[in-house]
């Protein structure tokens, strides 16, 4: 009983610990977020506390991180940043298990990060996607769309410090999960030759931990240790949770199969303490089944019946939490749902003014140039008067097109407000010239016109007079 007691204290104590580290990192975040300055910024700030959330274990933050990202993302109208959106959907599913909703946002994800070309969110999506492919042992969908995520490596910008460790430790795991040895080889090597320890220790820690599980799976176990000993030695130095935990239970795996129950126990214990360190009950179940195992090799089986005990808590607890998170999916899914069904409403209540402020812009084109011809053939006007309304008609017109053009400049040049300037700078050396052209030639024409109008009535009137004239001295000798 005093042994169950001072367990409890211990994990209570490392808890608490673990607690302050991650509040305080979690507090420098949300300074970060105080201080953005537009949506982009926000989701990003909201995406790291996210992060933060996720590797604590804390699933229901994580879910209202989510919700704060989505209610941002479906107010800007950028398809590029509801694509960061589903990738962080994607990431809550998956850390409650949910695979089946993780790949749903993940391949929504992908479908608008194709259509605005967005090379960064192009790879993270593909590889997410082979990620949870691999969760689920689909080794063959996985490696497709890993292999897909491997055409955008050069292209990323975002993520170019991790991008090729990412992507290619993950097809290492898939290939030693097809007992493709040597193609794991071949990739974990790869990510080794693109990995720097100092500025990416959590992909180092992964590359040695694949190194470890490769050559283990090819019988050179003497290799195999070294590896394993170097992550967890990198890896604890480093203060990195899950390479840490793998490694140690593998290894202390290793050892028990080998016989040598005490190292075991001692690399069992230490992957333990980690894993409740981090809050990752997945992990605590894992190392309690190998604690029961080797406590009952040696004999104490008091020890081992407490392990089993534990696992079987950590394990309904789990269960029960998958229950839970499976009533809240359904609601996060619908509350998704009914944002995105709230932005195609307010995105068609939007177009159907522009298309209605269109229509009155064409109309009121078409009357004012109808006005004007009907004003230069019907009536004697100034010449000034005639430039006047030809200048405005031209311009409404051109800026009518301007109008035309710019939700496709938006579109193609993805909201960038440098590259839509350059555009309209661009449509305007072309318009400008043509304009003036078309108003010279326009106006020359119609003055012109207006002057034979005016010639014409003068000669009318003239002949008029002169008519007058005759008929009158014609009338005057008759009267003689």
């Amino acid at each position: 009983m005093k042994k169950v007691v001072s367990l409890f204290c211990f994990i209570f104590a490392l808890q608490i610990v673990y607690s302050q580290n991650t509040n305080f990192a979690r507090d420098s975040l949300y300074k970060v977020l105080q201080n953005a300055n537009n949506p982009s910024e926000q989701i990003n700030a909201w995406i790291d506390i996210g992060e933060n959330y996720g590797h604590a274990g804390q699933t229901d933050s994580l879910r209202y991180v989510n919700e704060q990202i989505l209610k941002i993302a479906t107010t800007t109208h950028q398809d590029s940043l509801l694509a960061k959106v589903y990738i962080q959907l994607g990431f809550y599913f998956g850390s409650i298990s949910d695979d089946k909703l993780a790949l749903e946002y993940q391949f929504k994800s992908l479908e608008l990060a194709e259509e605005t070309k967005n090379s960064d969110a192009i790879w993270i999506a593909s590889k997410e996607i082979g990620f949870t492919y691999k969760r689920l042992k689909n080794y063959s969908q996985a490696l497709r769309y890993l292999r897909k995520s491997i055409d955008y490596l050069n292209e990323v910008s975002l993520y170019k410090s991790v991008a090729k460790n990412r992507t290619y430790t993950n097809i290492a795991e898939v290939f030693v999960g097809l007992k493709q040895t040597d193609s794991a080889l071949h990739y974990v090597q790869l990510s080794n030759e693109h990995t720097s320890k100092e500025l990416d220790a959590y992909g180092y820690a992964r590359v040695l931990y694949i190194f470890a599980t490769v050559y283990k799976s090819t019988g050179d176990f003497d290799i195999a240790e070294s590896y394993y000993k170097k992550c967890i030695a990198f890896s604890d130095s480093s203060d990195i949770y899950y390479p840490y935990i793998t490694a140690t239970t593998e290894y202390g795996r290793h050892l028990y199969d080998n016989k040598q129950f005490y190292l075991s126990l001692e690399y069992a214990l230490n992957a333990f303490n980690k894993a409740l360190l981090a809050e990752n009950k997945l992990e605590v179940i894992n190392t309690s089944a190998l604690l029961r195992k080797v406590y009952f090799a040696i004999g104490q089986k008091d020890s081992a019946n407490f392990y089993a005990d534990l696992k079987d808590a950590y394990s309904d607890s789990v269960f029960n939490e998958q229950q839970i998170s499976q009533i809240q999916n359904i609601s996060l899914s619908q509350f998704i749902k009914e944002h995105i069904e709230k932005d195609k409403i307010l995105e068609e209540k939007r177009q159907h003014r522009l298309n209605l402020q269109y229509t009155l812009i064409a109309a009121g084109i078409i009357v004012l140039f109808t006005l004007y011809l009907l004003l230069s053939r019907s009536f004697i006007t100034s010449s000034k008067l005639i430039e006047f309304f030809g200048v405005i008609t031209l311009l409404i017109v051109f800026e009518f097109l301007n109008l035309l053009l710019h939700p496709f400049l938006e579109k193609i040049t993805n909201h960038s407000p440098l590259l839509m300037l350059f555009g309209l700078v661009c449509i305007a050396a072309l318009l400008v010239p043509l304009h003036h052209k078309i108003e010279k030639w326009t106006t020359m024409k119609l003055v012109k016109k207006n002057r034979e109008i005016r010639l014409a009535i003068a000669k009318k009137t003239i002949q008029k007079l002169e008519i007058n004239d005759v008929e009158e001295n014609n009338s005057k000798s008759v009267n003689l």
